[in-house]
């Protein structure tokens, strides 16, 4: 917005606006105030820049009253231009409104919108001949399709008592809504005496027949009516296209009649509908429900239901009894009660609901009273076999920082990167219900927790639960039980790396005592290796013969052990490393005995879990030599992508100002005389000092494969070293020294290269630059930019 001395110019603009049914693209509402007068605009344009919308207003001051005119010159439906009468306009004020002459075309397609007698409040004249209801429809809709349809007929509003009666003859053919074939329908009224207005309305297809037929009668603030609706026939699809898709798949017929009578504001209605043989798919269940011959039953004082029937995809059945009793459509008092027996109540997927989604097949007792504003909801729920449910924990409940994929020896060995919750109350959004439910869970259905959904760490457990539910009528959410585990397993992500899946025990258990997240957690899984354990005892190998050093290089099958307690969103997570019972007593009890002293050591005992877990083996002291025939792509894959990697986001992290790079050399090396597989980690450490004038990076190779594995000492790791100091601040002149020990080839060999330099360094973009004396100056200040 923007103005001066002679005009006020405003602009509102928004690039969307949409809910799941409707969409507005690109709307524009811009003009001008400037003497006393009001220009508006509005618009709306597709993304190829067509206009959905545009029209040209203008509005003035004519005496008491205000005077709006549309612009001929620019009105747009659709991308197409429409005439408008050039006389048209509207007048409102305190003494109501005016129409003038609101004619509107488009080759043969009309619509004309009059005051009969070009009077205030006066009687309302609309006539439309040929015209689409889509030339409306798809300026909003979302999809094409929404509602379609050729319009003709006449509409007299007659105002009668300060309101309006309707005197019609119009005809809507060939109505779709949302691509369902709807029929034609008609609507005809007429005024047999001044105040009384008779309506019939026509619904026909091939698949719909209504009609409605009836009186009203328009007086003072309210209308009296009586209208009979006769339902022969209307398809499901029908019913699916004005369900905003709650509903989908519908197919079936309603049938019934019902009778409305007595005062718009308070209506009595009485009468039946019936499905038959009705199929739907409710959106938030995904499951197809068949009502067989159901019946309805509407009566004065309300909705009554007697053994109303619902058939799952098996045919197993929900009954509902009761009644949702109401004085005149207000105040609505519930007293239904509903039972099932093995019924799929929901079978939904992570695309229909992120955080609830799965199989529910129930058995229930449900008794819903209390009033529509505060529903009392008492139930008894068991989730059986076949269930196979799935919660992942909302993201606003997590915080993850993950470290950068650190890994830390000296401390518990972090799988889930979840570290803390935040304290609050669990709302459920469901507010204005009181509602009390014992669930029991049967020891065959299948639930899912995802601790963490962006890694997929999750627990899947079978067993038992009795649990009590509870929502209060503020929303907020109890849980109180045990859930006793019998089996199932537990999926971890190392580092965000490496997924392995352990086997929970039975005996474990999840127990609720509050907030449904504040679970507490006790359970023991196990994930078996096979492994040789001559690493493992490396250091109890000397004065050993290499016939008794081969018995330990055969593998054994070990058995790590997870244990988790505490919360569930941060459980406390502890190892062990165990030997079957029958092959604790091997290799004369060696194994057993190092694997008892190392259970005890929670710094080394990580180390070797997460070797077993990620390498499927056990490591050394120093993890680069090794006793084990492992295949070296093994080696080189691990140190090089996983080791180097996470040394790196060690470094940055923990070490500010330090960097560490890492590189895998692998190839054929004939010093010997013949080809022998190479491979050497090139580790490099920098870091620069004296306010980054001194830089020094130190680093050297390690043999991971051939011979000179078994040869690595400290010298190794500190071969290759760079020191460079800057003469001038400005870096122009270096002083640098070095000393590279590298393999060149199979002709020159190991070389070993040491010297001393100074560098001279330059930027420049052209060449005549560098060839001028330079400003250190302005070069100096091209560098702080």
């Amino acid at each position: 917005m923007n103005s001066d001395a002679s005009a006020l110019n405003y602009k509102i603009s928004s690039s969307n606006i949409s809910n799941s049914q409707l969409e507005i693209d690109h709307l524009l509402l811009d003009g001008e105030i400037a003497d006393n007068k009001i220009f508006a605009n509005i618009s709306s344009t597709d993304e190829k820049q067509n206009k959905k919308l545009f029209i040209r207003t203008q509005i003035t001051k004519d005496e008491s009253n205000y005077k709006l005119t549309m612009d001929p010159e620019d009105f747009f439906l659709m991308d197409e231009h429409w005439s408008i009468a050039a006389d048209n306009y509207i007048k409102f004020g305190k003494p109501g409104f005016l129409i003038h002459h609101f004619f509107i075309q488009k080759e043969k397609r009309q619509i004309n919108i009059s005051s009969v007698n070009n009077q205030f409040n006066d009687d309302i004249n609309i006539e439309a001949r040929n015209f689409k209801l889509d030339d409306i429809s798809e300026i909003i809709e979302k999809d094409t399709g929404m509602l379609k349809g050729n319009v003709d007929g006449n509409v007299l509003l007659k105002r009668v008592n300060n309101l309006y009666g309707i005197i019609a003859d119009v005809k809507i053919s060939n109505l779709f809504v949302r691509d369902v074939s709807i029929g034609d329908l008609s609507v005809k009224a007429d005024g047999t005496t001044a105040d009384k207005f008779n309506l019939n309305v026509n619904l026909s297809s091939a698949e719909n027949n209504l009609t409605a037929n009836g009186y009203f009668v328009p007086t003072g603030k309210e209308t009296s009516m009586k209208i009979n609706v006769d339902i022969q026939s209307l398809s499901m699809k029908t019913v699916q296209a004005f369900s905003m898709e709650t509903i989908t798949k519908a197919t079936g017929n309603l049938t019934g009649n019902f009778l409305i009578e007595g005062k718009s504001t308070k209506p009595l209605v009485t009468g039946k509908l019936l499905f038959e043989n009705v199929f739907i798919t409710p959106t938030v269940l995904n499951n197809p429900l068949q009502l067989k011959h159901e019946t309805l039953e509407l009566k004065k004082d309300g909705f009554y239901l007697n053994s109303f029937t619902i058939l799952d995809a098996n045919q197993n059945v929900a009954v509902i009894n009761g009644s949702v009793q109401m004085e005149q459509f207000k105040n609505f008092m519930l007293a239904i009660n509903v039972d099932t027996k093995d019924f799929l109540l929901l079978n939904t997927t992570a695309k229909d609901n992120k955080e609830l989604h799965g199989k529910m097949i129930i058995d229930s007792k449900i008794d819903i009273k209390g009033t529509l504003k505060l529903p009392v909801i008492n139930a008894k729920l068991k989730l059986k076999k076949g269930s196979n449910f799935t919660f992942a924990v909302p993201e606003k409940r997590l915080t993850t920082d993950k470290g950068e994929g650190v890994i830390e020896f000296n401390s518990s060995l972090k799988l889930n990167p979840i570290l803390y919750t935040k304290k609050e109350i669990q709302q459920s959004g469901l507010t204005g219900f009181d509602i009390s439910s014992i669930i029991e869970i049967d020891k065959q259905a299948t639930i899912r927790l995802f601790l963490d959904p962006s890694t997929t760490d999750s627990l899947v457990v079978k067993g038992e639960a009795a649990l009590s539910f509870e929502i209060d009528r503020s929303g907020k959410m109890s849980l109180a039980g045990a859930y006793n585990l019998n089996e199932g397993s537990y999926l971890v992500t190392l580092e965000s790396i490496i997924k392995r899946r352990f086997n929970i025990k039975p005996g474990g258990s999840i127990k609720w005592s509050g907030d449904p997240l504040n679970a507490e957690v006790s359970l023991d899984a196990t994930y078996s290796v096979r492994a040789s354990p001559i690493d493992l005892v490396a250091d109890q190998m000397s004065g050993i013969s290499e016939a008794d050093k081969n018995a330990y290089k055969q593998e054994y099958p070990f058995v790590v052990l997870l244990k988790l307690r505490g919360l569930i969103l941060h459980p406390e997570i502890s190892f062990e490393i165990q030997l079957a019972p029958e092959d604790k007593g091997i290799l004369g009890g060696a194994v057993n005995a190092k694997l008892m002293m190392l259970n005890e050591d929670p710094s080394a005992l990580n180390k070797q879990v997460f070797a077993l877990l990620v390498l499927g083996r056990f490591v050394q002291e120093n993890p680069l030599q090794t006793e084990s025939n492992v295949a070296s792509t093994i080696v080189r894959t691990t140190v090089g992508k996983l080791l180097s990697e996470q040394l790196n986001r060690f470094s940055s992290k923990l070490v500010p100002g330090v960097e560490l790079n890492f590189d895998i050399q692998s190839y054929d090396d004939y010093q010997s005389g013949r080809a022998e597989g190479r491979t050497q980690l090139d580790i490099g450490v920098k870091k620069q000092l004296f306010n980054e004038r001194l830089t020094v990076q130190v680093g050297g190779k390690v043999d991971v494969e051939g011979e000179k594995a078994e040869q690595n000492t400290t010298d190794n790791f500190t071969s290759d070293f760079t020191v460079e100091y800057k003469l001038t601040e400005d870096g122009r002149y270096r002083l640098k020294g070095f000393r590279y020990n590298q393999y060149e080839g199979a002709i020159e060999g190991q070389l070993v290269e040491t010297g001393v330099g100074v560098l001279y360094v330059r930027d420049f973009n052209k060449w005549k630059e560098f060839l001028k004396k330079p400003n250190i100056k302005s070069d100096s200040s091209k560098n702080e930019n």
